[in-house]
């Protein structure tokens, strides 16, 4: 190949290489200088084919040419991926730590420091506690609130400590009674057991005692039949056609209160047909 043609492959060369470049090659490489080649300019080919060759084009032994550039800015988006993609889980990780290291000890802090409110007299409520001989607060008023509305005890009573009803013998003997007609252990305590059967006991069921309430017309209950029974023993039996029942009790009727005349006038007590104390008491302890 003579020296001209060479030349002249050169600049076809040089000119293609240039126009290829020109944007991306001047972007990756600020110092490389704008240049539009003139045939006298050989120095300066010379120089500037150096910067390209070394900067812009790479020639492997096999004679083909690669973009240095392009594969700088490759590896240069690379590296630079892989280091965001490093610093995103590096950081991810240290906040994922960091959140749950302070969640755990959030939840850890905020477990040891709750504390169940303590109890008081004041704040107990029916069933909150075993009642006892001995106990007294809130829970105890309403233990008394329903043995009375159950005729298990009488209110006047009650005795008091610090304002409140304190379970004592008179509260012991009621509970006893109130187990006793529930079929459940008979022991004066209040349990859960008992306070739940309390709490829903139907007060037909309950075997009050003749002469624990007053008793006027109407009024029914074991008490009334009790009165029935104790009459008949002293042979004073009311007409039972006339009798009436209510919840499988007697009820205190005109009938009951004609019988009961009978025995007071026979016995010397005031005929008032009302089962008063003196009545009662000459009921229960009457012999023929």
């Amino acid at each position: 190949m003579s020296k001209i043609t060479k030349k002249i492959f050169k600049s076809i060369l040089f000119s293609s290489v240039m126009s290829l470049i020109h944007t991306e090659a001047k972007a990756q490489d600020p110092f490389l200088p704008s240049f539009e080649p003139e045939d006298d300019d050989t120095d300066q080919i010379k120089e500037i084919k150096h910067r390209i060759y070394k900067n812009v084009v790479k020639i492997v032994p096999t004679g083909r040419m690669s973009m240095v550039s392009a594969h700088r800015s490759h590896s240069s988006h690379r590296s630079h991926s892989s280091h965001s993609s490093h610093y995103s889980s590096s950081h991810s990780s240290h906040y994922s730590h960091y959140s749950s290291s302070s969640s755990g000890s959030s939840s850890s802090s905020s477990s040891s420091s709750y504390s169940k409110p303590t109890k008081t007299v004041a704040t107990y409520s029916f069933g909150d506690r075993v009642i006892k001989a001995g106990i007294y607060g809130a829970d105890v008023d309403k233990l008394v609130d329903l043995l009375v509305s159950n005729y298990y005890l009488k209110r006047n009573s009650i005795t008091k400590k610090s304002g409140y009803a304190i379970c004592d013998t008179n509260i012991s003997a009621a509970i006893k009674h109130f187990q006793q007609d529930a079929g459940l252990k008979v022991t004066g305590i209040v349990d859960n057991t008992t306070s739940v059967a309390l709490q829903t006991w139907d007060v037909n069921k309950t075997t009050i005692e003749l002469g624990f309430r007053d008793i006027s017309k109407g009024t029914a209950g074991y008490d009334v039949s009790t009165l029935i029974t104790l009459l008949t023993t002293a042979g004073y039996a009311p007409e039972s056609s006339k009798l009436e029942y209510k919840s499988g009790n007697a009820v205190f009727n005109d009938e009951l209160a004609m019988a009961l005349k009978m025995f007071q006038a026979y016995n010397k007590l005031d005929v008032t047909g009302i089962p008063d104390t003196p009545t009662i008491t000459k009921l229960k302890n009457f012999k023929k």
